[in-house]
């Protein structure tokens, strides 16, 4: 059955080229420039050593930079950390990178200035687990069983 408005892109549609504008701004009608995004409440624990890791950052990091997708970036506090459905990560497989907190990057710099070539690797987060590649985490869109990083000197 053919509405109105198609009788009327028909009836024009020999005469000129207005079918292609009018199929275009139908489709714009319906759709929006804004990615939404899906956060996944998650929580999990973060142990050096066996040891909770007093205070560092945890950024989940999609694998795939698909529309819908995000960064998340939230704190370790003795070891535990949680993201709530306001800031989680979107659901998929994601790197994970820890990263120390400022005041500690602010000592790694004095102790660079100050000759030591590589003052990470003695701090609270080895080098390998801030960058990309080291850890991974399948985040589901419903019901996660807590995370758990377990990070080693060597």
């Amino acid at each position: 059955m053919i509405n109105h408005l198609q009788r009327s892109v028909l009836h024009l549609a020999p005469r000129s080229g207005l079918v292609p504008m009018v199929v275009s701004c139908c489709l714009l009608i319906g759709c929006s420039s804004e990615a939404e995004f899906t956060h996944v409440p998650i929580s999990g624990e973060v142990t050096l050593q066996k040891k909770p890791i007093a205070a560092a950052m945890i950024r989940f990091v999609p694998v795939q930079g698909e529309l819908g997708q995000h960064d998340s970036v939230t704190m370790i506090t003795e070891g535990r950390f949680v993201f709530d459905d306001t800031n989680g990560p979107s659901p998929g497989e994601h790197h994970v990178v820890i990263t120390p907190i400022e005041p500690e990057m602010n000592e790694a710099m004095q102790a660079m200035q100050e000759g030591d070539r590589d003052p990470l690797k003695s701090k609270t987060i080895p080098v390998r687990y801030q960058s990309t590649g080291q850890l991974s985490a399948n985040v589901s869109p419903s019901a996660n069983e807590p995370f758990v990083f377990e990070l080693s000197k060597r």
